[in-house]
């Protein structure tokens, strides 16, 4: 008899693997209606429009009472949910916000961290993490990490392959099987504050269109393709939008992200005119005959 591992955390996200592809966004009739049939930088500024206006959360401090609706695996026991912090594999339970920090994915300080905007309290960027990985990741921008400073099994901070940094000291580079969240974050952040003025510019320019700099949509779109939007992430835009009322656009329609920065730029986009191909390996879920399965 073959005998297989698995950690609670890996059989949940491979459950959520194999569902993603039959899982659709529950996208509100017309909502991106002002977008269609728009292109480039008149496409980003129309999906721009829609989603800049929305509900601000009521402060940055109230963070764990949102994140209680937002980021909980479904319980793993009968008392606690557990925090789903996409930095750690520590298991962190929703009966406290010890040990973990409100980290703003896309740091604030690339704005010059005014707490003024909007951005400062975006559901769609804030995520709980692990205290320490927090801490190495700093303010770093994405990218693959050449030689690890810091390595939790999750979370990897250290210098960068060559082309990418954007000039940073250190990059951070979170686990594979959240590549594709981080993309589709940044890609929300790079279009939903198209009109910021960055301080630090690593990863953005100071434009409207593209925002994004080369190397960084050419790694965001990899990390995107790569790792395709997942039942947490479907669950999670829905949430959010029912508390701040708008949309990720690129979990809504994965591919948007082409039109803007990759192989479809300069085409004209319609919504659902690109059907989305299940990708990826499927998972193993279920025990069948002559396998056993040990939850550790």
């Amino acid at each position: 008899m073959k005998t297989i591992v698995i950690t609670a955390k890996a059989a949940l996200l491979g459950a959520f693997a194999m569902v993603a592809a039959e899982a659709m966004a529950d996208v509100p009739a017309n909502y991106y209606r002002a977008a269609s049939g728009k292109s480039g930088a008149e496409l980003k500024t129309a999906l721009h429009n829609i989603i800049y206006n929305h509900t601000e959360i009521s402060s940055y401090q109230a963070l764990p009472d949102y994140f209680r609706r937002t980021d909980v695996y479904p319980p793993q026991d009968e008392r606690y949910g557990q925090w789903w912090d996409m930095y750690s594999d520590i298991p962190l339970y929703t009966n406290t916000f010890w040990g973990l920090n409100r980290e703003h994915a896309f740091p604030k300080s690339w704005w010059g961290g005014s707490t003024a905007t909007p951005a400062y309290i975006d559901l769609y960027h804030l995520y709980p993490s692990e205290q320490a990985a927090n801490m190495a990741k700093s303010n770093y921008p994405l990218g693959e990490v050449l030689n690890p400073s810091f390595d939790n099994g999750i979370t990897r901070v250290g210098t960068a392959i060559l082309g990418q940094g954007g000039g940073a000291k250190a990059v951070f580079e979170p686990d594979d099987e959240y590549k594709g969240d981080f993309a589709r974050t940044y890609f929300y952040m790079a279009t939903c504050y198209q009109n910021l003025t960055w301080k630090y510019t690593y990863m953005v320019s100071n434009n409207t269109y593209p925002t994004l700099s080369d190397w960084a949509a050419k790694m965001l779109l990899k990390w995107h393709q790569e790792d395709p939007v997942s039942q947490k992430e479907i669950d999670r835009n829905e949430t959010v939008y029912r508390i701040q009322a708008n949309r990720n656009p690129f979990i809504d329609y994965p591919e948007l992200a082409e039109y803007l920065w990759g192989s479809r730029k300069g085409q004209t986009w319609t919504p659902g005119s690109i059907p989305t191909e299940p990708t990826g390996t499927p998972t193993l879920i279920t025990p069948v005959q002559g396998l056993s399965l040990i939850h550790i």
